[in-house]
């Protein structure tokens, strides 16, 4: 069995002791072999160490730039492969398996070395150990701490321990067995009674690990890689870390990555490797060099695949990569971080680390050699050293051997021997469109090749047409582009009306310049036409020049004098309605050309004065003419002909005349007229000047200062105003027309309608004697009448029935006698007199109803009677017209009140009974507010009743019960709102006596309003 110690969540120590002691009690000494092996002697003690993983050493970090020019970038480089690619390990461990603690076994050593103590875990929960160790006697003793390894039973020795190997091993995918780092630590100290508490202790990854990433960069050049690989893996280590390497029965394995063609990223976890740092004649200054010379079974990676260099494409090339903290160490430390980021962009032949398995063959750059005089090609000659090769140039083309300062002239050789890169270059343009061919044999490989430089044919490029002027001494240019170095020579077609310019550069030469150059020409005579006409420059080049059969470098430029032209304005010439004398207007028209100008007959309306023939010179010529006044109300346009050159061929124009039409414009009226008479307005119009004009308007305006007269050209106003009152609803509206000449103008004008309005339209009266008003008001000036409509009942009247709006409203007073019967209404209509505006007013009065309850005098003396029944009762204790403390006698109309045996009071008023009541008895105060919460009939303005208003309901109490769906009275106190001074007066509606009931006393309720 395991003991209870391990790595924890710790138990609390007497309950750790009783469990160990439990555990034990039910083993056999068997079952215990993997405890804690103590000697006889001495006594164990309580140990809690903390366990702390120390982080990677990252001081090897290694960025490499691999250049064609032997140049080596030790800047640091991202890597970010663009698709990384899967290897044998894709990812690192996560940090919390790098430093997880899984398995742990501990010894004890005493300060002679030899084991005291050792115990194996074989699992860990956390990263803090209770154990019991071994009483040191106040010695220091060594405590040895292996993790995530294996159980390493009973080592004897100090000694013996630390040169203790273990055997690496990993899983499929690169990752160290179980994904957990083998770890390593120790502790030194006395180890007392007292126990051991909270000693941190630091352990040691035993494998170091590689990160590895390679990009493809460089300018042309790309590698394709085939194949990655570690090399020289040890697959042992020893507990503590060794100077040199291990050899006992060590195996150096190989680890596989999978490469891919952008780059690729890829881990390795590994055990220490400790070649070694070179010296001596074996030391080098550069990565460049560092080739694992020196030492033996050193770590290393090495990239193979395909590259391709300036288009030279090499196989079987090897990069190989030495880790180390430097160019002349090869170590691999445990617990180290080695980041290797390297940048391949071309093959150095300098560095060493680069091997090369195939020298390709020659191969020239792509494409021609260039037509011009001096078109240059490369050629990259890949002989080994010492092999000797030799050219034979042809009459046109020159080389260099680049880099050795060494010419061949044309006609001349090249002897040479080894790798050489040559420059051809064109002496002289070729003299055709073709392509010429220089080929020679080259034996580099071992099979002969045929060598072609293959020269561009030479072009000539004619520029654009030439456009010259019209006019006689117009000049134009265009230009050609032929191969430089080319002759060439340019011919007229026809010199009868063209020839060169004095400022052209030339017409021939032994040499183009490559670039644009101009040919420029002159015109002779004038185009005596109006449409253009042309010749042809014929330009040669090469072997095309004076030759009969050639004409592949051959090539025409169009020359082409435009046409004469005449220029007429593009506007009109605008002439007023009124008419207008020697206007005038313009023309161009290419110099020195007979010109002439006439009118159709349908234009005939336009007379021309002055000149109408001549010579064009450079200056705008001028037409000159009369236009009378334009007899009609639309616009009217003519044109005058010009003819130039040729009578028959020769270009033309127009020149346009424009009259403007008579016009006649009446201002609209925007702003409406006031109903009323006498409102006044400015009817404002334009008309072309002279025109006789007269005004019509609607019979309810008339005008102040005349209706005819003679338009001026500029604004007329005249005034104009309402003779009488729109009695109407709507706004009228009429038109206003103003007659001119043959044109006539209208504007509408609007006088608003009327406001005519009566108030309140619908009087409801109730059943007692009232009185109403209606007020009437609206615009000025308006009559009015009244009239009842049949059907209405003859009490209800009203007066007055007629009146006149003077500024003021008017009030018609409504009057109605009580009423002992049913309901009863009656309809008016008030209108304007002679208008359709109108109201109808509906005046009803209510019927004499059960739950109406007049309060007058004959309550009065029931109230006061009621009064001498009851003793203890009196004016002051039970007041009739109290609501809260306050007398509402005046506030209903009631004046003159005189208690006495024949009570007396001036008025009378009608209050409204609720038709249901308040259920069960509540206080005065909740039963007030249920009251002013009440909607009842459509009414909302409840109270509770006074006194007197209450005895009249109790003496009203049968009718009001018989009244159909009226809930009866239930119970006996009712509530008043008449206070007394212990709390409030109530009525006793068994006998109608009266009482008294405090502030938090309870009685029924029913709700009263007053009627209006």
């Amino acid at each position: 069995m395991e003991r209870m110690s391990e790595i924890r969540n710790v138990l609390p120590v007497s309950l750790f002791i009783w469990a160990v002691f439990h555990l034990l009690s039910g083993c056999t000494q068997t079952e215990v072999v993997d405890g804690p092996q103590l000697p006889e002697e001495g006594k164990e003690v309580q140990a809690t160490f903390h366990l702390n993983v120390l982080a990677n050493r990252d001081s090897q970090t290694r960025s490499i730039a691999f250049t064609a020019d032997g140049t080596v970038d030790t800047d640091s480089i991202p890597v970010n492969p663009k698709d990384t690619v899967v290897t044998k390990a894709t990812t690192a461990l996560p940090d919390a398996e790098e430093s997880g603690i899984a398995h742990l076994w501990i010894g004890q050593y005493d300060a002679d070395g030899s084991c005291i103590f050792n115990q194996y875990f074989s699992v860990i929960t956390g990263n803090e150990v209770d154990v019991r160790l071994k009483d040191s006697g106040g010695k220091e003793h060594h405590i040895w701490f292996v993790a995530n390894t294996s159980d390493l039973g009973k080592i004897e020795t100090e000694a013996v321990l630390q040169k203790h190997v273990l055997t690496y091993s990993s899983e499929e995918d690169g990752l160290p067995s179980n994904r957990l780092c083998g770890m390593v630590g120790s502790w030194s100290g006395p180890i007392d009674e007292g126990g051991v508490e909270n000693i941190n202790v630091d352990l040691t990854r035993l494998v170091a690990k590689i990160s590895f990433a390679y990009l493809i960069g460089g300018t042309d050049f790309s590698f394709t890689p085939t194949s990655v690989t570690l090399n020289s893996v040890p697959d042992r280590y020893q507990i503590k870390a060794p100077v040199n390497q291990l050899t006992a029965d060590m195996i150096y394995k190989t680890y596989n990555g999978t490469a891919g063609k952008d780059g690729a990223t890829m881990y390795w976890y590994l055990p220490e490797n400790m070649a070694g740092t070179v010296s001596g004649e074996n030391a080098v200054k550069s990565d460049k060099k560092k080739t694992g010379k020196g030492v033996t079974n050193a770590t290393y990676i090495e990239l193979t695949g395909q590259a391709v260099q300036s288009g030279v494409t090499y196989e079987n090339v090897r990069f190989r990569f030495y880790p180390g903290s430097n160019e002349n160490n090869y170590d691999i430390e445990r617990n180290s971080h080695y980041t290797m980021n390297v940048t391949l962009a071309g093959i150095d032949i300098t560095d060493e680390r680069i091997t090369v398995g195939t020298i390709p063959p020659v191969e020239i750059t792509p494409g021609n050699m260039p037509a011009r005089v001096g078109g240059e090609k490369e050629l990259q000659i890949t002989a080994r050293p010492g092999q000797p090769w030799m050219i034979k140039l042809p009459d046109w083309l020159s080389a260099q051997v680049k880099d050795k300062n060494l010419t061949v002239p044309v006609s001349g050789s090249i002897s040479y021997q080894g790798p050489a890169q040559l420059l051809f270059k064109a002496e002289t343009a070729n003299p055709k469109a073709e392509t010429r061919t220089f080929s020679f044999p080259l034996t580099i490989t071992g099979d002969e090749q045929t060598i072609e430089i293959v020269q561009d044919g030479s072009t000539l490029e004619a520029g654009g047409s030439i456009s010259l002027g019209a006019v006689s001494g117009s000049e134009g240019s265009s230009t050609f582009t032929a191969t430089k170095g080319l002759p060439w020579r340019a011919v007229l077609s026809d010199g009868s009306w063209l020839t060169w310019a004095s400022s052209n550069p030339g017409t021939s030469n032994d040499t183009a310049t490559g670039e644009n150059q101009n040919l420029i020409v002159r015109a002779t005579a004038s185009n005596p036409y109006a449409k253009e006409r042309s010749v042809n420059i014929t330009l040669e080049g090469g072997e095309s020049i004076g030759s009969l059969d050639y004409h592949n470098l051959q090539k025409n430029i169009s020359v082409k004098q435009v046409a004469s032209k005449v220029t007429c304005p593009s506007n009109p010439v605008v002439v007023t309605a009124e008419g207008g004398n020697n206007a005038t207007s313009s023309f161009t028209a290419t110099s020195g050309l007979l010109w002439q100008a006439a009118v159709s007959e349908e234009n005939k309306w336009i007379g021309l004065t002055g000149q109408m023939a001549g010579t064009t010179t450079n200056e705008p010529q001028n037409v000159t003419f009369n236009v009378p006044v334009n007899p009609n109300s639309s616009l009217r346009n003519g044109t005058i002909a010009v003819r130039v050159g040729d009578e028959n061929e020769g270009p033309t124009g127009t020149i346009a005349v424009q009259q403007g039409a008579s016009s006649l414009t009446v201002e609209d009226n925007t702003t409406p007229l006031e109903p009323t008479v006498g409102t006044t307005a400015t009817l404002g119009f334009t008309g072309t000047k002279g025109l006789s004009y007269n005004i019509v308007c609607p019979d309810w305006l008339e005008f102040t200062n005349g209706t005819t007269g003679t338009t001026t050209g500029s604004r007329q106003a005249i005034e104009y105003k309402t003779n009488s009152v729109n009695k109407n609803k709507e706004a009228r509206s009429g038109e206003i027309l103003v007659k001119a000449g043959n044109m006539e103008d209208k504007t509408v004008v609007t006088q608003k309608a009327s406001v005519f309005t009566v108030e309140p339209i619908t009087v409801n009266l109730p059943s007692s004697e009232s009185t109403a008003e209606l007020t009437i008001s609206g615009t000025l000036g308006l009559s009015w009448e009244l009239t009842k409509l049949d059907g209405s009942a003859d009490e209800i009247t009203a007066e007055p029935v007629t009146g006149d709006l003077a500024g003021t409203s008017q009030i018609v007073t409504i009057n109605v006698p009580k009423n002992e019967e049913g309901a009863r209404s009656a309809n008016f209509i008030i209108s304007v007199t002679g208008g359709n505006l109108t109201h109808s007013v509906t005046v009803k009065q209510a019927a004499l109803s059960a739950l109406d309850v007049e309060i007058n005098q004959n309550v009065l003396g029931s109230y006061y009677a009621q009064l001498m029944v009851n003793s203890g009762c009196s004016w002051t204790t039970h007041p009739p017209f109290d609501k809260e403390g306050t007398n509402m006698a005046s506030s209903h109309g009631i004046t003159n009140v005189v208690l006495s045996s024949t009570p007396t009071m001036t008025g009378s008023y009608v209050i409204q009974v609720q038709r249901t009541q308040k259920s069960g008895y509540a206080t005065n105060s909740n039963t007030k507010a249920y009251c002013e919460g009440l909607t009842e009939d459509g009414f909302s303005d409840w109270r509770l009743p006074t006194m007197i208003e209450l005895k009249a309901i109790y003496d009203q109490k049968a009718t009001i019960e018989a009244e159909p769906d009226v809930a009866p009275f239930l119970g006996n106190d009712y509530w008043t709102s008449s206070k007394n001074p212990s709390g409030y007066c109530t009525v006793y509606f068994t006998d109608g006596h009266y009482y008294y009931n405090t502030v938090g006393g309870i009685c029924l309720g029913r709700c009263v309003r007053d009627k209006k």
